[in-house]
């Protein structure tokens, strides 16, 4: 599978061309993909929860990423 990539997501592009972040980068092309903005909601909610479970383990600082998926996917007041 390709990295997915997308222009407003940088940080989150960034964590999901890691190897080791594979299903990471799986929920965020479902993320990039999804054709309705409900789905699309639910798959940022899931990856920001993989985010705090990344940030717990002390493995990433993730408060940008998660205010980048929240942008994206919520709007900008979100």
């Amino acid at each position: 599978m390709p990295t997915p990539n997308h222009p407003k997501l940088p940080l989150c592009s960034q964590l999901a061309a890691q190897r080791e972040r594979h299903l990471f980068a799986f929920w965020f092309d479902a993320l990039l993909t999804d054709p309705s903005q409900e789905i699309q909601q639910a798959d940022a909610y899931r990856l920001m929860g993989m985010l705090a479970a990344y940030q717990e383990q002390e493995q990433l600082h993730t408060s940008d990423m998660v205010a980048e998926l929240r942008a994206f996917a919520f709007g900008a007041t979100a």
